[in-house]
C-alpha cells in the first residue's frame, strides 16, 4: 500500500500517477468521483474504498462536517476485514503511536446504542477497548463519540468536543 502526503491530505492507496493528477490542480473530491479506483490495490484491500487523513484536527462534529464538505464520510469500520486492512496500513507505514482518530460512530441519539453517523445504522461490528464504552463525564460533558487507537485498533468513547485527527472515506461507484 502506498501513501502520499499532499498539502492537506494523506491519501491511502494512491499510486504516484494518481498523486500527480491531484497535484496538477484537481481536488481530492474530483479524483475520487471520477476514477473507479485510485490504485492497483493488493487483492486483500477493498479497492472500492478510499481513505483520507486530513492534516488537521477537529472535534467530532467538525470532522463529520469536513469529510462531508469533501464528498466523503467519517470512517465506518463495518467488519473485522475493514479493521485488519486499516491496521495493516498503519503497521506498514509505522504510523506514529499515541494519536487517536475520530470514527463515524456515536450514541448521541440514544445513550448506549452506537450508530454510524452516515447511515444511522446500528454499529454491528465493534472493537471496544476493555471497559469501554464507559460513558464517563468530563467537565460536564458525557462521552458519546467513538475514537480509534491505530496501534491496537480498539475503540474508546470520548467527549465529542475533544480535538483529534480523523479519517474520511468514500466509495467508488
Amino acid at each position: 500500500m502506498h501513501f502520499v502526503h499532499l498539502k492537506k491530505f494523506i491519501l491511502l492507496g494512491l499510486t504516484s500517477y494518481a498523486a500527480s493528477e491531484i497535484l496538477a490542480g484537481q481536488t481530492v473530491k474530483d479524483i475520487l468521483t471520477k476514477r473507479k479506483c485510485l490504485c492497483p490495490c493488493e487483492k486483500e484491500w477493498d479497492a472500492t474504498k478510499k481513505y483520507v487523513i486530513p492534516f488537521k484536527e477537529g472535534n467530532w462534529f467538525e470532522a463529520v462536517s469536513y469529510c462531508a464538505s469533501q464528498g466523503m464520510s467519517l470512517l465506518q469500520l463495518r467488519d473485522s476485514y475493514d479493521s485488519q486492512n486499516l491496521k495493516q496500513w498503519f503497521d506498514d507505514h509505522e504510523y506514529e503511536a499515541g494519536q487517536n482518530f475520530w470514527i463515524g460512530a456515536n450514541d448521541l441519539a440514544k445513550p448506549g446504542l452506537f450508530r454510524w453517523r452516515l447511515t444511522a445504522n446500528e454499529v454491528t461490528f465493534s472493537k471496544w477497548a476493555r471497559g469501554e464504552p464507559n460513558f464517563i463525564t468530563v467537565r460536564g460533558e458525557t462521552e458519546h463519540c467513538a475514537e480509534l487507537n491505530p496501534n491496537t485498533m480498539e475503540w474508546n468513547d470520548s467527549v465529542c468536543s475533544k480535538r483529534l485527527h480523523f479519517i474520511c472515506e468514500t466509495f467508488s461507484n
